[in-house]
């Protein structure tokens, strides 16, 4: 009996001492991941915007992983397997489909990005498109074009001329070939493309690895970062050779191709950029793009030339920097993902070692390992202007142009997270022209099942087309004016059910003192308010009560979904 419980006793302490020693570690690191969640949620609405979610036509389906506007007012997708369905905009904004186009024929090519040339018209439609010949995490296709593994040097860029009037492919081109497109994860290619003022076109470049030395598994082939990956890059289409395609494999994947000539129409304008999905150039004169980071438990690279995990630059690049930077095998936390202003020859974060860039985002501030003690960020290492939390995946991004809403939303950007089902909304400051507000557009209507993964805004009445990578689908929100708030009768039941919702909460609580209607009785009239005109934030009054304390705080007493649904209610008096 004895020899059973002592034998019980030890197998419980070494349960209990592997408990001690291994989950206190994860759990702090859930912890932590929570508060970061929580410190970069956006906060704040703008008052006076609330878009209506519609639901189109079920004949709109397809993984669309870009979805643009061309110089004809059709919106064009990009579906995953190379194919472009050309849509027509119906004045009510739903989309009608007309043509699909097969760019490459019968044959599948894995393609994100798609940009009309800033020389398209109406009558010559030119489109820009970033492809890969090989299969990935997102998608497999049996009829690729040709046999290619993830370990070659796979991407594209094409060149295609569409048809006006029919589904015919006039000309199809591949204008560069042999990016990196290989690693482990199996995910990250050249990714969307936009064309800047000076008519270059620029794309991001995923990069190879998690966070810039493989983490690789026993008898899989080394990968490691290209000179090309984890960029942006920009191409000056006026300096392509008369003889395409321009084959871009560098020398340290035995090709010849140098982007740092000075006649090189592919150079790098950016490093450090892991997974850039989207671009947008603003009116401000900026290029931002969000970055995708990496998961926990990845490895990064050492400046030490005696550790067994160093891995040379090339020979051309030249690095001056200290030469202790350790090699961190399995490091955590998982990184956040951020949206940056691209400044030309600046760093973000990314290592690769065939650059000399080894520090991963901003030293010990992001790493957790004491070997991290007191290293800071590269030397050339531009900052983040805005930080998403961890596991958001931002992909699409845009600048609202339409002046709807009296202008409120003009100039803000515009962002899908593919991880809460959502668009928030970030708008630039007038003189450092960096992220100064966030708003959270789940409360303004911007929200949908299905992984939003790409967005187009119609400039000539504010409709915003979302592409779902989940749903299959294109999902349409359309700006309400508050004094149509009403209870709608639409196609939206969601969206009505919300208001009925804020209106009984209202009439349990508010109308009392405000009025069946809004119209005032001991408290002010919520239509006609003058105090309430401009506020940006009505949700907060009901929250926290007035300033002068005449409106009581009710956060003890509603929950914060109920303070949304009443003050969505409340607006809707307003007018």
């Amino acid at each position: 009996m004895n020899g059973k419980f002592n034998k019980t006793a030890i197998l419980f302490i070494i349960a209990l001492s592997l408990f001690f020693a291994f989950y206190p570690n994860r759990i702090n690191r859930y912890i932590k991941r929570k508060l970061r969640v929580y410190n970069t949620a956006p906060k704040d609405v703008i008052d006076g915007i609330m878009f209506q979610k519609v639901d189109l036509d079920n004949t709109i389906r397809g993984q669309f992983t870009t979805l643009t506007i061309g110089p004809d007012h059709k919106l064009y997708a990009a579906e995953i397997d190379g194919r472009i369905l050309r849509f027509k905009i119906k004045p009510s904004g739903e989309l009608k489909l007309e043509h699909t186009f097969k760019p490459y024929g019968e044959f599948s090519k894995f393609t994100i990005g798609l940009a009309f040339d800033p020389f398209s018209t109406p009558d010559s439609l030119v489109v820009w498109t970033s492809n890969s010949e090989t299969n990935s995490g997102w998608a497999k296709f049996e009829s690729m074009s040709e046999i290619h593994d993830n370990q070659e040097w796979a991407g594209n860029i094409s060149r295609i001329h569409l048809s006006n009037s029919t589904d015919e492919v006039l000309l199809s081109e591949v204008i560069i070939t042999e990016l990196p497109r290989f690693g482990p994860n199996q995910e990250n290619f050249a990714n969307s493309l936009v064309f800047g003022p000076t008519g270059k076109l620029y794309f991001g470049q995923g990069a190879n690895t998690g966070m810039g030395l493989c983490n690789c598994k026993e008898n899989e082939k080394p990968f490691q970062e290209a000179l090309l990956s984890g960029t942006i890059l920009s191409l000056d289409t006026k300096k392509l050779p008369k003889e395409l395609p321009l084959n871009v494999k560098t020398k340290d994947g035995k090709g010849k191709f140098d982007p740092f000539q000075k006649n090189s129409p592919l150079k790098i304008y950016a490093t450090g950029v892991r997974n850039a999905y989207d671009l947008v150039w603003h009116n401000n004169g900026n290029l931002y793009t969000t970055i995708n980071g990496s998961g926990g438990n990845e490895n990064t690279p050492t400046s030490n030339p005696d550790s067994p995990f160093y891995i040379a630059p090339l020979a051309s690049i030249k690095y001056k920097g200290p030469k202790d930077i350790p090699a961190l095998i399995g490091a955590h936390p998982d990184q956040n993902d951020f949206m940056i202003k691209v400044e030309k020859g600046g760093y973000y974060g990314h290592p690769n070692p065939i650059r000399a860039e080894y520090i991963l985002n901003r030293g010990n501030k992001d790493v957790d390992n004491f070997k991290y003690n007191g290293i800071v960020a590269d030397a050339n290492f531009r900052g983040f202007s805005y930080d998403f939390g961890p596991h958001v995946a931002p992909t699409g991004i845009i600048e609202y142009k339409s002046k709807t809403f009296n202008g409120k939303l003009q100039n803000c950007i515009l962002v899908t997270r593919m991880q809460y089902n959502d668009i928030i909304i970030l708008r630039p400051g007038d003189v450092k022209k960096d992220l100064v507000q966030d708003f959270k557009g789940s409360e303004m209507g911007l929200v949908l099942d299905g992984g939003p993964l790409d967005l187009i805004e119609d400039t000539k009445n504010g409709n915003i087309y979302v592409s779902g990578f989940n749903n299959l689908t294109i999902t349409l929100f359309k700006p309400i004016r508050k004094e149509n708030y009403k209870i709608l009768s639409s196609t939206n039941e969601k969206f009505n059910k919300r208001l009925k919702t804020g209106k009984t909460i209202f009439q349990q609580n508010c109308q009392t003192c405000h009025g069946k209607e809004g119209q005032g009785a001991i408290a002010p009239n919520l239509i006609n308010d003058k105090e309430g005109k401009g506020k940006e934030n009505i949700k907060s009054i009901i929250k926290n009560g007035s300033a002068n304390g005449a409106m009581p705080a009710w956060k003890n007493k509603l929950s914060n979904d109920e303070i949304i649904e009443v003050s969505n209610y409340v607006l809707s008096l307003k007018q």
